[in-house]
């Protein structure tokens, strides 16, 4: 193999990890699979990585950024506060649809990572960081339109995860975009709803 940087070294390795996650399973995802979809002795493994453990998680911090950022690249100040939110989750939908595997893959480290001790806070980190994503969507939200939520900002992040949680995993199942489509045109004024203006002026519909 020709000499290659530690970094660059990294990037095959995640690659692959990928590769070997979205393809087997998160079970068959070990250090020798992975190695050898990358083309690379394991011994490459150890001296990029200190763990299998540590490898899951940078797959998993990769990949949470594109659906926060799909959400927030739409959110401005035009329309009502029920059209903004249905444009930010219109734009999460569409990473769904346009990505159904990655999330698939997400779901299944989540599960297996709750059954072992030394993967389990990969799960909690996810939800973690999908709280503060939401969070953070909404503080914009509330910014940009000048208006105040009703309900405190990690109780609404949370409600908004389990809807679109749940409605991931339906997806996942059922391929209907049709019907969730629908589903998220009817939670955008739920949403909406628990908006109030925080100045004069600024709609809250």
């Amino acid at each position: 193999m020709p000499r290659m940087s530690l970094e660059e070294r990294r990037s095959l390795l995640l690659d692959a990890a990928w590769r070997v996650l979205s393809t087997q399973g998160v079970q068959a995802a070990t250090t020798r699979a992975i190695c050898a979809e990358a083309q690379m002795p394991q011994s490459a493994f150890h001296y990029c990585f200190r763990s299998r453990h540590e490898l899951l998680r940078e797959v998993v911090v990769g990949l949470l950024p594109q659906q926060v950022e799909a959400s927030l690249s739409v959110v401005d100040g035009c329309g009502s506060i029920q059209k903004v939110l249905g444009k930010a989750l219109a734009s999460y939908w569409d990473h769904v649809e346009a990505e159904p595997l990655l999330h698939s893959v997400l779901y299944e480290i989540t599960t297996t990572a709750l059954r072992d001790p030394a993967l389990v806070d990969l799960a909690h980190m996810q939800y973690r960081r999908a709280h503060e994503s939401v969070s953070e969507v909404l503080q914009v939200i509330a910014e940009i339109r000048g208006v105040n939520w009703t309900l405190p900002l990690p109780v609404l992040a949370r409600m908004v995860v389990n809807v679109l949680d749940g409605m991931t995993l339906n997806y996942i199942v059922d391929r209907d975009s049709k019907a969730a489509r629908a589903a998220l045109d009817a939670f955008a004024p739920i949403i909406a709803g628990l908006a109030k203006p925080s100045r004069a002026g600024n709609r809250a519909k």
